[in-house]
Formats: structure tokens, C-alpha cells, sequence
């Protein structure tokens, strides 16, 4: 542990909530992308949905290259 803690004040994370969402928000402009609200990309992750980035995620949480790393281990093992 740090031996002084630094207290941060609300301006602290104010400015830096700031500082994060105009840079996301500038990049979804150059990428065409629209969100309703600027808030969104205060997040901490952003993630697409077009289908090649889903594909990780909708299929029981496995990605598609653990999915195949497994069949190939079952078709070894047989």
C-alpha cells in the first residue's frame, strides 16, 4: 500500500469522464458510428455489434477459437 493516499475530487473525475468521452465519441464519428447519448462511452469498454464481434459472445459466452481449439482436442482424444 502507498503510504499516502491521494484524495481526488469530484472536478478530478469530472475532467477525466470528460477527457474519455469526447475521445470516444470522436473516434465513433470518424468510424460512422451514432449513439444516442454521449454518456454511453463513459464506459469503461465499448463493444461493437456487427456480427464478426458478436460471434464471441452470443454462442454461451465461448469464442469461436476456444470452440475450435475444443472439437479439435475431442477429434484427438477419438
Amino acid at each position: 500500500m502507498k503510504p499516502h493516499i491521494k484524495n481526488r475530487s469530484r472536478a478530478y473525475y469530472r475532467h477525466h469522464r470528460k477527457r474519455v468521452i469526447h475521445r470516444k465519441t470522436k473516434i465513433a464519428e470518424q468510424t460512422g458510428w451514432q449513439s444516442r447519448f454521449t454518456g454511453y462511452f463513459a464506459k469503461g469498454k465499448v463493444h461493437c455489434s456487427c456480427w464478426m464481434c458478436s460471434q464471441k459472445t452470443k454462442k454461451r459466452w465461448i469464442s469461436s477459437f476456444a470452440k475450435h481449439s475444443i472439437e479439435t482436442l475431442k477429434q484427438s482424444i477419438i
